[in-house]
């Protein structure tokens, strides 16, 4: 892969090599905004933009520290799904000697105390607010954000639903979720060709026929040993092992890396 150069900066950016040049460089503030200034940052930060000072500074700025920011969860599914995966990925993250900071909100933007954000299940404002005031890789787990810039790992559901039907017979089921703050998700979910229902309370009931799930909660709600119950769970070592690769390539700013991973 070769080094990326200043006209590649530029184009990502949406602007001029000079305006580049002049961001890069400290000059000519009057003809940029504070908004093209931090983009041009970013993106330079995030590719590991040239030996240059600001790019040492950059890597000198290593907090072993890593925000996870979650939405405010409102029923008990959520909290425990949460959790769970959580709870994986703290111990993944302690073995590489990062600490996790918990977040479910933050009324700050600009975070000065972490080398990494991973935002889980947020919204596409929330995430990208986040980005406008950071120079610190972003990672979405459980959400749709389709920037190039930006890594998105979330579940595989077209395998899911490969699995129902092996179990079930086509389309001969019903696959039910705990509820995701991330509309994109939400949408490309609602796409797949069997009927999904969303839970945003805190018990599971009215189901009849069978059932595919992600979700260990609705599983244990709905019946652990019920034969029409078939889960594909979301939260697995595969998934944390994907958020590990892709943090990997964040923070190192490796090129060329695939910036969608869908887990199975």
């Amino acid at each position: 892969m070769e080094k990326i150069t200043i006209k590649d900066i530029a184009r990502l950016s949406g602007v001029s090599v000079a305006t580049v040049s002049y961001v890069i460089n400290g000059k000519h503030e009057d003809r940029y905004t504070p908004d093209t200034k931090r983009k041009i940052l970013q993106i330079v930060n995030l590719y590991n933009f040239c030996p240059s000072r600001l790019a040492q500074s950059f890597a000198l700025q290593k907090s072993r520290n890593v925000i996870i920011l979650t939405d405010k969860h409102e029923s008990v599914l959520q909290k425990a799904e949460s959790y769970d995966f959580l709870r994986r990925l703290g111990k993944a993250f302690e073995r590489l000697g990062y600490n996790l900071i918990m977040r479910t909100h933050l009324e700050n933007t600009r975070v000065d105390t972490a080398d990494a954000i991973v935002c889980m299940g947020v919204e596409e404002d929330t995430f990208f607010r986040l980005a406008r005031e950071n120079y610190v890789p972003l990672l979405s787990v459980d959400g749709i954000i389709n920037d190039e810039l930006f890594f998105q790992i979330y579940q595989d559901f077209d395998y899911v639903v490969e699995c129902g039907n092996a179990k079930f017979g086509e389309h001969n089921f019903t696959l039910a979720l705990v509820d995701t703050y991330n509309q994109k998700l939400r949408d490309e979910i609602c796409k797949l060709p069997c009927k999904v229902v969303f839970i945003d309370g805190n018990a599971v009931g009215g189901f009849s026929g069978n059932v595919v799930t992600v979700d260990a909660a609705i599983k244990n709600l709905y019946g652990a040993n019920d034969e029409n119950m078939l889960l594909i769970p979301a939260n697995t070592e595969d998934k944390v092992n994907a958020l590990l690769d892709c943090f990997y390539k964040a923070t190192e700013r490796v090129q060329g890396a695939t910036h969608t991973v869908k887990v199975k």
